[in-house]
């Protein structure tokens, strides 16, 4: 019997939860989906040692939770702004070249869409995020992460267009 790695279990749920959020409509759905693929991606990087993706990562669901509100009090702003040198020291102190600097790139463009108001505009960011991320997965070896990412950009690519497409009346 073959037994799966842990990484590679992790990996697979990631990849789940990856294949549905991006098919969610409105900013919370869109944003729980994210923050639990991201969870799941953290623990699944640092298992293959991919320590830049892992932190980063695991740093997306953090910034998920302050994001989280409609109307958000000063405190989530406040968190979630410091999150931003969180990134910078974090990529530094898990550097490993190239890897690192895909995963610090796709992470600053998930940090702008992770805070905005508008749907559309959160999946544009996201989609110029994930192909820093398809990247890194490229460098890294990481298969679970690649498909998940490049799932992940046409999920984002027919949410907006299906959000955008008035549904004909019958």
């Amino acid at each position: 019997m073959i037994v799966p790695h842990l990484s590679d279990l992790a990996g697979a749920a990631g990849f789940a939860l990856v294949a549905l959020w991006p098919w969610l409509s409105g900013r919370r759905a869109l944003l729980a989906g994210q923050g639990a693929s991201a969870a799941a991606f953290a623990l699944h990087y640092l298992l293959i040692g991919a320590g830049t993706g892992a932190a980063l990562s695991g740093l997306s669901v953090l910034q998920v939770a302050t994001a989280w509100p409609d109307n958000r009090p000063s405190w989530c702003r406040v968190l979630y702004a410091a999150t931003v040198p969180a990134l910078a020291v974090l990529a530094a102190s898990t550097w490993a070249g190239w890897p690192s600097a895909c995963a610090a790139a796709g992470m600053v463009l998930a940090t702008a869409a992770r805070w905005c108001r508008s749907a559309a505009m959160l999946r544009v960011l996201f989609l110029l995020a994930g192909a820093c991320w398809v990247a890194h997965d490229l460098l890294t070896g990481s298969t679970f992460g690649l498909a998940a990412d490049l799932l992940c950009m046409a999920g984002l690519v027919f949410g907006a267009l299906r959000d955008r497409t008035p549904v004909a009346q019958t």
